[in-house]
Order: C-alpha cells, then sequence, then structure tokens
C-alpha cells in the first residue's frame, strides 16, 4: 500500500492481479469469487457457511490460500492484521445473519483503523424477510461506519464485485460485499476478462498550493516544530521524506501507537506521543510551538485528552481523507493531501526561499539532545514488588526483550497491561507492530490478530501480548493456532481480572468483585489445547521459553503472573481524561 506520486494524484500499488479468462455459463456466487482472484486477492480468512460456501470455495479453487478460524469476530480481525503486515487486501468471508453479526467488534476496530478491508457475505433471498437468518445487513453494516456494497443482479455480479474490491482500496476502509442467495445461484455469461489494470484504483488529491504555502509559513518561523507520524504516513512511504523535513526545520519526530517504529532509532525521536510517552517526553512535546500531524488522527489518546499540546501551539493535521481532518477542536489548519506528497511540496517551497536552510537550529540543539538521552524514550519504575509469588511486568517485560531475536512482529491485545510491551519490546518497522486497541479500544483481538500476523509475516517470530481477560474472551482461536501449528509466541500478563477496572475502581471501596476472578491455570489450558505452556513467577521460570526460541515448534503460551497491584503510568494518564 506504499504511495507512489504521479503527476497530479498518488497510485497506490496493490497484489499482482491476472488469470485464466472466464468463460462460459457461471454461477453468479463462483464468479465472485473467480474475480477476486483476478483482482489480486491471495488471502481469505473466514468461516464458511452455506450463505457464503461458493464463492469462497471457488476463490480457494482459484488458487488462494483460506484460513478457517472459529469465531467470524477472529476471521475479520486476521484480515485485519494480515493488511496490515503485509501491505495485501485481504478478504474475509461470513455467512449470512449471525455470520456477519458476530464480525461487528472486529469490523468496527477494522473501520476506525482505517484498513482496507474486504468482507463478502451471504444475505437472504429477496422478500425473505421471515427467514431466520434475515436482518437489515445493509443497516447494521452502515452503523458500523463500513461502506456497503451490493451484488444486485446476476448480469452485474462481476462489475459490482469489482467496486466493492476498488472502494476498499481507494478509501482505505472496510467494505462489505452482500451476496443474495438466489442471486449467487443464477448461471450467467462470464466475461471474456475483466478490468484489472488498476485504472481508477486511487484518486488522491495533491495538496493546494496555498495550503502548501500556510504550512511552509509556520515551519518558517517554528523555533520548537514537532513532527508526529500517524499510520497515514506509514501506507504513504514518507518516511524518508518526514526525516528530511525534520532536519530541514530543526523539527523533533514522534509517532502514533500504531507508526510505533516508524522513524526507528533516529537520535530526535520521542518516540510514542500521548499516553506511552514518559512524563519527560511529554514535557517537551509540550513546549513545541508548532505541531504538524501527518496522517494521524490526533485522537485523546495521542493528545493525553488534550495535555501533551500546549494552548498556545498552532496543530496541522495533514490527511488524505476530508471526513477526518479536524475532527477533533485542537486542530488549527488542515491539510488534505497525501503524507508523503505533502512533505515533499513543503520541502520543495522552503527550498525555493531559502536554499541555505534556516539560520537557527531549530530544536535540535545540544541541550536538547542531552534531555532526550538522559530520560530515554519510556517511563522507568521501581521493579520492586510486595509479592513473592509473581513477578513484575516491566521486569518480565525487559528479561523478553532480551531473548527476543531482532526481526520480530509485535502484536499487542488491549488491556492494562498493554504499556509494558510497547514501552519495552523494540520492534524493526511499524509492519512489525500490530495495536489491536488503537481504534475501537477492545479487548480480545490479539490472538486472532497474531494469526494474521504470522501468515503474513512467516519470516519473523510472531510475538502476543495478551492480558487473561483478553486471552481468555478468545481462547477458541488458541485451537487455530495449534491446527496451523503456527510458531508464534503468546505472553499472557496474568493477574486474574479486568485490570484496568480493577485500578480505575480501586478508590471507591467497593465492587472490585465484579471485576476479579479465580486464577486461571492458563499454561495448562494451553497444553491440553496441544501448544506448549508454561508458568513463569520469576525470571529463572523463562528457561523453557528460550529453548522454545531456539527451534520454535507450534505455539508456545507463557502464563506470567504478574503482580496485580502495579499500576502502568499509561494507565493512570488515561484515567485522568475520565
Amino acid at each position: 500500500m506504499k504511495a507512489r506520486t504521479s503527476g497530479e494524484v498518488v497510485e497506490r500499488t496493490r497484489p499482482k492481479a491476472g488469470g485464466p479468462p472466464l468463460s462460459g455459463r457461471t454461477p453468479a456466487g463462483q464468479l465472485v469469487g473467480e474475480t477476486l482472484w483476478r483482482l489480486g486477492v491471495r488471502q481469505v480468512f473466514g468461516v464458511v457457511g452455506s450463505g457464503n460456501f461458493v464463492p469462497t470455495a471457488a476463490l480457494i479453487a482459484a488458487g488462494a490460500r483460506y484460513v478457517g478460524a472459529r469465531h467470524e469476530g477472529a476471521a475479520v480481525t486476521m484480515a485485519d492484521s494480515y493488511t496490515r503486515v503485509s501491505g495485501e487486501l485481504a478478504v474475509c468471508s461470513v455467512h449470512q445473519g449471525p455470520g456477519l453479526t458476530n464480525t461487528i467488534t472486529g469490523l468496527v476496530d477494522a473501520v476506525k483503523s482505517r484498513t482496507p478491508l474486504l468482507v463478502i457475505t451471504g444475505q437472504t433471498s429477496a422478500g425473505s424477510i421471515r427467514s431466520n437468518f434475515y436482518v437489515d445487513q445493509a443497516g447494521l453494516i452502515e452503523r458500523t461506519g463500513a461502506a456497503v456494497e451490493q451484488v444486485h443482479r446476476p448480469e452485474t455480479v462481476v462489475e459490482d464485485t469489482i467496486r466493492a474490491y476498488r472502494r476498499a482500496w481507494v478509501e482505505r476502509r472496510p467494505v462489505v460485499l452482500n451476496l443474495p442467495l438466489d442471486i449467487q445461484a443464477v448461471d450467467v455469461a462470464a466475461p471474456a476478462g475483466l478490468a484489472t489494470d488498476g485504472t481508477g484504483m486511487s484518486r488522491v488529491p495533491a495538496p493546494t498550493r496555498v495550503s502548501v504555502e500556510g504550512v511552509a509559513n509556520l515551519l518558517a518561523t517554528a523555533q520548537r516544530p514537532l513532527i508526529i507520524a500517524g499510520r497515514g504516513a506509514v501506507v504513504s512511504g514518507a518516511r524518508g521524506s518526514l526525516l528530511k523535513l525534520g532536519q530541514r526545520v530543526g523539527a523533533l519526530l514522534a509517532t502514533t501507537a500504531v507508526a510505533n517504529g516508524f522513524f526507528g532509532e533516529d537520535p530526535w525521536t520521542l518516540g510514542i506521543a500521548g499516553g506511552f510517552a514518559s512524563d519527560e517526553a511529554a514535557e517537551l512535546m509540550r513546549e513545541a510551538d508548532v505541531v504538524i500531524g501527518f496522517g494521524c488522527s490526533f485522537t485523546t489518546w495521542t493528545l493525553r485528552h488534550g495535555r501533551l499540546v500546549n494552548p498556545d501551539a498552532v496543530v496541522v493535521q495533514v490527511d488524505v481523507d476530508p471526513g477526518a481532518l479536524g475532527l477533533t477542536e485542537r486542530v488549527d489548519v488542515g491539510v488534505l493531501g497525501d503524507s508523503d506528497e505533502t512533505a515533499r511540496a513543503i520541502l520543495d517551497e522552503l527550498a525555493a526561499r531559502d536554499d541555505d536552510g534556516p539560520a537557527y537550529p531549530g530544536w535540535r540543539t545540544e541541550t536538547v539532545g542531552a534531555r532526550i538521552h538522559r530520560y530515554g524514550r519510556a517511563q522507568t519504575v521501581d521493579p520492586g514488588s510486595v509479592h513473592t509469588d509473581v513477578i513484575h511486568p516491566r521486569v518480565l517485560s525487559l528479561e523478553l526483550e532480551t531473548m527476543l531475536p531482532a526481526e520480530r512482529t509485535i502484536v499487542v491485545d488491549g488491556g492494562h497491561f498493554l504499556g509494558w510491551p510497547v514501552t519495552c519490546w523494540s520492534v524493526p518497522d511499524p509492519e512489525g507492530f500490530v495495536f489491536t486497541s488503537a481504534g475501537f479500544q477492545s479487548i480480545g483481538l490479539g490472538l486472532a490478530a497474531a494469526v494474521g500476523a504470522r501468515i503474513a509475516r512467516p519470516d519473523r517470530l510472531t510475538v502476543l501480548a495478551a492480558g487473561d481477560g483478553g486471552f481468555l474472551m478468545s481462547v477458541s482461536e488458541l485451537e487455530t493456532l495449534v491446527r496451523l501449528r503456527l510458531p508464534v509466541l503468546v505472553v499472557v500478563y496474568n493477574d486474574a481480572a479486568y485490570g484496568a477496572e480493577v485500578h480505575h475502581f480501586s478508590g471507591s471501596g467497593a465492587g472490585l468483585e465484579l471485576v476479579r476472578f479465580p486464577s486461571t491455570d492458563i499454561a495448562a489450558l494451553a497444553r491440553g489445547a496441544g501448544a506448549g505452556g508454561v508458568t513463569v513467577r520469576d525470571v529463572a521460570d523463562l528457561a523453557p521459553v528460550a529453548a522454545w526460541l531456539e527451534k520454535p515448534d507450534g505455539p508456545m503460551i507463557v502464563d506470567a503472573k504478574i503482580d496485580p497491584d502495579v499500576v502502568g503510568y499509561w494507565a493512570e494518564q488515561d484515567f485522568q481524561g475520565h
């Protein structure tokens, strides 16, 4: 999905399309699968029922790889994760009615994460409103924020499928294609060929001259500029241009959580902006007089509920979606355009004004550099614990950081624990980091996301960090890991509770039994399912993990009994916003 500049538009790459020409008369449902193959779809996740059997089987017969999930909610998250990591659009295939309704949480998360994704689903035949499977699927999908597309007639099945695929790619959003059963069953004449040349695949507007000049004016006079890169910057391939822009104007750099690793080890990077930033990094960010977000949405989490940005600072947002500009009242200037193209245009404008660059170093001084070096990019905490039978989550995380290979894909589920792997584990690049709770802040998506990530990048070790709540909520997908023999390391931060709620309401004096549970032997559960399983209460207990890392074979589940009384600083920041 890396963007490339071409004249006044940005053309997005896509999987290589092609295949034998379609001919003869074919059931419309079968044509859906064959069309998707010719459009370049090579990976499909799903749960197959009578309503989606034919198109799914046709896609597989054409050559696509199919991964069956145990729950439709997991299938859509697998497709989401695969697309994020691989850059190729994946398909999720589900049955009509309850099959579709089971996808809702994962679908909403993909919407909020702006993942290009295609869901194909059966639909009850026209007039069958008394069917047990009937539900207003179009209305349901619209409420999630996903786009709705429909196969209208047997004769338009190919056209309708292409339109749904292209909308997902161009608009960077999930699209759900409804496939009525009566239309699927009709034999239609297959077209001799398909329009798979990418025509109309993307038309991202170039930033206007006025917008570029306005941002250049701000940067030309800024003394402490800050550049924040989000997922949109990752997708557009803007790393090089943003590094050059930062150097040109003397800016410090930061990322949103989902763009973790984007700037690598650049010495002027403050790490992740928002709740995961240390207090010292946040203080530097608050000193910025101009803040430019490239492809980021300035959520309350990124801005620490408005406390991260100085009230007098000017905030600029660059995004390809006009509907995303200014959703937060903190944005002062909105620029419609691709992140990479906009950054390059600003650089060109600044160069035209002054080829020698600014007469001041901006923020990149020895004093600021020393501040960054002194505190690092994550909060440090006292690793001590009053309990003897549990491990401090930071101690666990730092020890694993020394054990894991550099080439890794880190997947982080939602829950109170999440800050420890995010701040303690390094990632090789943004594609090596899948943060499932960034969009909807759901828990329980991690196991499915780990499946998608591993299939997308089998050359890297996939490591999932999950809480006991999220892991047990989605434990059916443990069977998927075992069935596929995927060598995924799953680290469960087990505090026998919904930890965020425990710490949030700890001052209320009552009711915490609602969010606490008896201790669960997750390691034994994992072994019973056919995975490896080890209980960890001390660093020495990680020896079996070290042995597994030497030759990973199937999934390994680490049941880490963490100190339930330790509160992450990111959680304290989040609590302050409620």
